[in-house]
């Protein structure tokens, strides 16, 4: 893929090819269970560049969300009387 292809595309198409290149940089299948988004864009002031973070999520076929139990401590109040009685 030469630059210039990827620059001459319409905005979808460049997304779509960067999907596809992370898919295969980090093993995924390219099955649309992918999803890149720009996450905000900064000026660096002090090596003046330009800094985009991007945000790249998958969605592996075979995993699933892992359930976790939050278990809380149950919140008690000390009683002020005994606090001070000893």
């Amino acid at each position: 893929m030469l630059i210039n292809d990827v620059l001459h595309e319409s905005s979808a198409g460049w997304w779509n090819k960067a999907l596809y290149i992370l898919d295969k940089l980090f093993g995924f299948e390219s099955d649309g269970n992918s999803k890149l988004k720009r996450v905000k864009q900064v000026f660096d002031q002090k090596s003046g560049e330009h800094v985009i973070y991007l945000e790249y999520r998958v969605k592996a076929s075979n995993q699933s969300p892992i359930q976790t139990t939050l278990t809380r401590k149950p919140k008690v109040k000390a009683d002020k009387k005994a606090k001070g009685s000893k």
